[in-house]
């Protein structure tokens, strides 16, 4: 994906188009194995007029691997 891209017009306010980039997000999940940290890159869009951020299903599906590998790794 290009550093920047067109995202569609924005789902809330509808009036500018969406600007997609990647971006790094780092959290904390609580597992039944205790909290795991993880850091993955995302495509997140923000709509440049009223500045909502939002991510995809592919996101979701990057976020949902970076768990279960740091998951898989607790002893």
């Amino acid at each position: 994906m290009p550093d920047e891209e067109c995202a569609g017009l924005c789902e809330l306010c509808g009036r500018r188009r969406k600007v997609t980039r990647e971006e790094e997000l780092a959290f904390n999940q609580s597992t039944d194995r205790g909290y795991v940290s993880c850091r993955v890159t995302i495509p997140v869009s923000t709509c440049g007029y009223c500045k909502t951020r939002s991510w995809d299903e592919k996101a979701e599906a990057a976020i949902e691997g970076a768990v279960r590998k740091a998951y898989d790794q607790l002893s």
